[in-house]
């Protein structure tokens, strides 16, 4: 019995598929919760990162996921889908909706922000491994809270 080159194809599409379950049915959906946001006003910003060489984190370039949501909604954030791997949270609170982490003159941030692991630097951000947290295969519904500070008024 001979198959049609569309019955071959799906054939083959089934295999790949049946190959790829795994790695799918280890992805996490990571829930992160916001703690602290002072008032209502502006929106609430959580940049998920990744090690990536030659990179300080939290810059941009480690981003592999990111999302807004407004202040006054309140409630988590998901990330859906995530693989197993090693992270960190940067998040903060765009009060003015300006898409920028306000700082004063000596670069000292005047809106809230936070990290994972309630991870703090000295003389700025903290790195990468004091933030980080481990998403397991296996893993279902992994959290992480991030609690923001906002500077001295």
């Amino acid at each position: 019995m001979s198959t049609t080159p569309a019955r071959r194809l799906a054939m083959m599409g089934a295999a790949a598929l049946a190959l790829l379950a795994p790695a799918f049915a280890s992805a996490a959906d990571l829930t992160v919760r916001i703690e602290g946001v002072r008032s209502a006003d502006g929106d609430i910003r959580v940049a998920l990162h990744r090690r990536a060489d030659g990179v300080d984190f939290p810059d941009s370039a480690g981003i592999v996921k990111a999302a807004m949501r407004p202040a006054a909604e309140g409630g988590d954030i998901a990330f859906p889908g995530l693989p197993p791997g090693e992270y960190a949270i940067a998040a903060f609170h765009d009060e003015d909706r300006n898409g920028d982490l306000n700082t004063g003159l000596l670069g000292i941030p005047t809106e809230g922000y936070g990290f994972s692991n309630d991870a703090r630097g000295t003389f700025g951000p903290p790195g990468f491994d004091a933030a980080a947290f481990t998403v397991k295969p296996g893993d279902r519904r992994p959290a992480v809270t991030v609690r923001l500070g906002y500077p001295e008024s």
